[in-house]
């Protein structure tokens, strides 16, 4: 029986490796071009543009955690720059028309330019919703809402910074045309 679960784990192995399916966050291999992609060599060349109010600094924080693990270069190649919006949607309400439970919706679009060729590389939106519970203790649902808040800001990080390196890694592994 394990044989043949693993005769199956070791086909799919080769035949992923066989199709040229890498994972985005290997350390540097050659590519196509003879040259090795490495998404947090390319991230440090991203300078990451300041976000409005608590919550954008937050998500700042938390991109530059991402992406930036290590310090940024010094040298910008791209800048990014991300809008945040939010939203709240009571779900549960009971007959006494009192709330008791919330979606928090964190939205995010974001610009990527090329500061090399002055002009936007990617534009898009990430999106999470997080629900949270309303107490009758206005502390109590303060910090539900706050800690809802920051896991959705730390899943819209994590969705920007898989987009930008699908991206820039594939984009980046790309011969250029002669």
């Amino acid at each position: 029986m394990w044989l043949s679960k693993s005769f199956a784990a070791l086909s799919l192995i080769l035949v992923l490796g066989g199709c040229g399916f890498r994972p985005l966050y290997t350390p540097p291999q050659e590519d196509i071009s003879g040259s090795g992609v490495y998404a947090f060599d390319i991230f440090k060349t991203i300078a990451i543009g300041n976000i409005a109010d608590r919550e954008g600094q937050y998500f700042r924080n938390r991109l530059v955690q991402l992406l930036h693990p290590q310090g940024r270069s010094g040298l910008a190649r791209y800048t990014l720059d991300v809008t945040l919006n939010e939203s709240t949607a009571d779900l549960a309400v009971q007959r006494s028309a009192i709330a008791t439970r919330a979606n928090l919706t964190v939205s995010a679009s974001f610009v990527l330019r090329d500061l090399e060729a002055g002009k936007v590389r990617e534009s898009g939106s990430a999106k999470s919703i997080s629900g949270y519970n309303i107490f009758q203790s206005e502390f109590q649902t303060l910090m539900a809402e706050k800690g809802a808040r920051e896991r959705a800001l730390d899943d819209v990080a994590q969705q920007v910074r898989v987009r930008l390196a699908a991206l820039l890694t594939t984009s980046e592994s790309k011969p250029e045309a002669q």
